[in-house]
């Protein structure tokens, strides 16, 4: 038999789904044209022997429809249009899946790491129905990846059509359908059923009730078998990985009232339980349609794109301008500065990069990059600036999640850890308790045996118990982003609560730097300014970048070599001049230098000078620290001299100044407590990376590094005891719904246990529950979010 009869005998020439011969090409037939265009495209590329190499002895029906339903995954140039990133081990690829439509879902896919030791990491994005996972490549394929999904009930939809488009996809479900049909058996159910409920004086004849049953009988198989069927696939893919989600007991409870009622009208015994069956689908599938509506409604970006508002440099015309990421569109031109991020793929137009990825894979070994080779969103440039054309839009989300990779992550037990051992119990947990009450009222009452089970595995609901972190701290990052605070993820807002000691970096921290440098030493000539503006152009520091926006324009000059040290000083080789520009220890002069004033020395072929920039307290931060230091440890590292020492000892528990960002590193390994840092994103680094909390101060939010776990605008440096007041508040939220939760679950399953609720009753509550706690968290978040903006500073601990 040919290759292609032995396909149509199993369906779809590609994927092998059952269909008909509607849509022909090259003597196959296939389901859709999305399977029609992979196929043509396999054959083109010289791949057609694929689907003859595939062996239907050895692998099961679910691997086979994997293997020629996303085969084209191995295709080459189709991963370099699907991945987000790629490296020598680690790949980031992000699937849209349909199938995701709750808390459970969430749960199971953000686990995937423990179901599979080549997945590092795995994200949701409910709303979106979305999963971004960075995978091992050389352990699993991205086809493997794709066929691990749709084993586990989440087929990826891939659209080879729109594999260079950016636009919004619409889930096609088809819940309204299924909605009507359980209604329409639930409708016609109670009716059959009503004759037997009514007659009271033995009236109908046994023939009339007979027919009522087998009626119902063929009601209960649409119900059963199409309606009702996502929550069988989906408990039976979850125990084939060993796996009790929320639709184990669900599945259970439909198959006890389903083989019941089977058996009571097959024996003539009783007239069954076909319209509580329906009735129970009928309502489970409204609370799951109303559910994904809500959870809509009060959605919020879990990697935060619209609060992140990161810019760079782009080159148009020739001439450059600052501009937002979310603006940049593919073939734009950027420009790629020492310590900054590239901000989404593209190629080198000139320069060499020198791109350290340990933003993305947590190794620091910088991959060298010469002109016309690609590099990655995420990757850091070392060195020269870098000019690059990008291939692809710049996505924030993208470098939002590469700033949550987990080797940043700080690694501590949380409310999250908590809920994820209870979760796993709980399934189980709704079993135990369910055969215990069966095992009860089948010696008791056995008319309510199957009612009371039935009720008990429906009642009981996880999902308003893992639905409180994630809303709570989801609206708890778009009031702080409100307020000019961007946290790194949700957990942070956890840590910020559990704060008792804060560490304040001084400069640009607690002053803020003006407008005006003076330059103290001889006149600097015109190829000077010119050799000092093109060197300060490339460096990150924010007094380099304050004294090239005051010098006078100049054409840039190429750099021929640049390295800087963090918090030192940066030496640069440009058109045979060297130019070293840092501090007097950096450029090894002796100078003293006035209170709350800053020196950058310059050196160009020779010493020459320093700027002298004069800095002031930020406004209101005196009255900020008065009042956190009633509540907290206050503790001050500067990197400057001793001249403002008594000055700012009245506010503070420990001063130490000429503090090196290494000396700073080494305090906070040294002292105890929950520490948070403020202080520069750039020189603070290993600081803020120490810290159980890092927050960096930013004046022109265009950076960031992935030590840190929030970026603070300067304007906002006084609100922070009211942050930190807001996070405490937050917690004793989550607390208050966990109770109501656990409240709702415990009144639940006492009424359940006792008999005193049927399966119906349960359907309808089960979802109410989640809707409810989740309508809670949100309204009393946002209500005490308010306050942050009130004038009063008044801190409680």
């Amino acid at each position: 038999m040919s290759n292609v009869e032995t396909l149509n005998d199993i369906g779809c020439s590609h994927c092998g789904d059952p269909c008909d011969d509607s849509i022909k090409g090259n003597d196959a037939v296939f389901c859709c044209y999305g399977c029609k265009a992979v196929y043509e495209l396999l054959e083109t590329s010289g791949l057609d022997k694929y689907y003859s190499e595939t062996s239907l002895e050895n692998r099961s029906w679910s691997e086979l429809k994997g293997e020629r339903k996303y085969g084209f995954l191995d295709n080459e140039d189709i991963q370099k249009q699907l991945l987000r990133f790629r490296s020598e081990t680690l790949s980031v690829i992000k699937f849209f899946l349909p199938g995701i439509h709750c808390s459970s879902c969430i749960y199971l896919l953000e686990h995937l790491p423990k179901l599979d030791k080549s997945i590092v990491r795995a994200e949701v994005n409910f709303v979106k129905r979305e999963v971004t996972i960075s995978y091992d490549h050389t352990k699993r394929s991205l086809k493997e990846v794709a066929i691990l999904l749709s084993q586990l009930g989440y087929p990826p939809d891939i659209s080879l059509e729109s594999l260079d488009k950016t636009k919004e996809r619409i889930s096609k479900s088809n819940i309204g359908i299924k909605i009507a049909v359980a209604g329409f058996c639930f409708g016609n159910a109670m009716l059959m059923s009503m004759p037997e409920y009514l007659d009271q004086n033995s009236l109908l004849t046994d023939d009339f009730k007979h027919l009522f049953g087998w009626i119902n009988l063929a009601l209960a198989l649409p119900v059963l078998l199409y309606a009702g069927n996502d929550y069988f696939i989906k408990a039976w893919k979850g125990l084939r990985h060993k796996n009790l989600n929320i639709d184990v007991p669900i599945a259970l409870g439909i198959t006890a009232l389903f083989g019941r009622s089977v058996f009571e009208i097959l024996t003539q015994t009783g007239a069954g339980y076909i319209d509580s069956l329906a009735g129970l689908v009928f309502f489970l599938l409204i609370g799951k349609w109303y559910q994904g509506k809500t959870y809509q409604a009060l959605s919020f970006e879990r990697d935060y794109t619209s609060y992140f508002p990161v810019s760079i440099i782009c080159l148009i015309d020739d001439q450059e301008f600052q501009r937002p990421l979310k603006d940049l569109r593919k073939g734009d031109i950027v420009i790629v500065h020492n310590d900054e991020l590239i901000p989404a793929d593209g190629k080198i137009l000139s320069g060499q990069g020198n791109i350290d990825y340990s933003f993305v894979t947590g190794e620091s070994k910088p991959d060298q990059k010469q002109a016309g080779q690609m590099v990655f969103a995420g990757g850091r440039q070392k060195g020269n600036e870098l000019i690059v054309q990008l291939e692809k839009s710049v996505n924030n989300s993208e470098l939002t999640q590469l700033w949550n990779n987990d080797v940043f992550r700080k690694k501590e037990k949380n409310l999250a850890t908590w809920i994820d051992r209870i979760s796993q119990y709980f399934t189980l947990s709704i079993i135990l308790i369910a055969v215990g009450t069966g095992t009860y009222w089948w010696f008791t009452d056995p008319a309510l045996t199957w009612n009371a089970v039935t009720a008990v595995l429906i009642v009981a609901c996880p999902c308003a118990l893992a639905l409180t972190l994630p809303f709570s701290y989801g609206h708890s990052m778009r009031v702080f982003g409100k307020n000019k605070l961007y946290l790194k993820n949700a957990e942070v807002v956890e840590s910020l609560a559990k704060i008792d000691t804060i560490i304040f970096d001084k400069t640009g921290t607690l002053t803020s730097n003006d407008s005006e440098a003076m330059f103290m030493g001889p006149a600097l000539n015109q190829d000077q300014i010119q050799l000092l503006k093109s060197t300060l152009s490339n460096s990150s520091h924010p007094l380099s970048r304050l004294i090239h926006q005051l010098l006078p324009a100049r054409e840039k000059i190429p750099i021929s070599s640049f390295y800087e040290e963090t918090g030192k000083g940066f030496t640069a080789e440009i058109s045979g001049h060297l130019v070293k520009v840092g501090s007097a220890s950096y450029l090894d002069v002796e100078t003293e230098s006035l209170p709350n004033e800053s020196q950058v020395h310059i050196s160009i072929n020779g010493y020459l000078g320093y700027f002298a920039v004069r800095s002031t307290y930020r406004k209101n931060v005196f009255e900020m620290l008065n009042d956190l230091r009633k509540n907290f440890i206050l503790k001050l590292l500067s990197g400057d001299n001793s001249s403002e020492k008594e000055r700012l000892d009245p506010y503070f528990d420990e001063v130490l100044f000429n503090q090196k960002p290494t000396d700073k590193l080494e305090f906070l390994q040294q002292n105890n407590g929950y520490q948070l840092m403020v202080g520069d994103g750039l020189n603070d680094a290993g600081a803020l990376k120490k810290a159980d909390v890092g927050i960096a101060i930013s004046e022109d939010i265009h950076q960031f590094s992935p030590a840190c776990d929030a970026i603070l605008g300067s304007e906002g440096i006084t609100k922070i005891p009211k942050i930190l007041k807001f996070s405490r508040q937050v917690i004793t939220i989550v607390f208050l719904a966990f109770g109501i939760s656990f409240l709702y679950n415990i009144v639940g399953l006492s009424f359940a246990v006792a008999g005193h609720l049927t399966p119906l009753v349960s359907a309808i509550l089960m979802p109410v529950s989640s809707v409810t706690v989740v309508g809670f968290v949100t309204l009393m978040v946002n209500w005490r979010g308010k306050a942050i903006n009130q004038k009063s500073q008044t801190t409680q601990r």
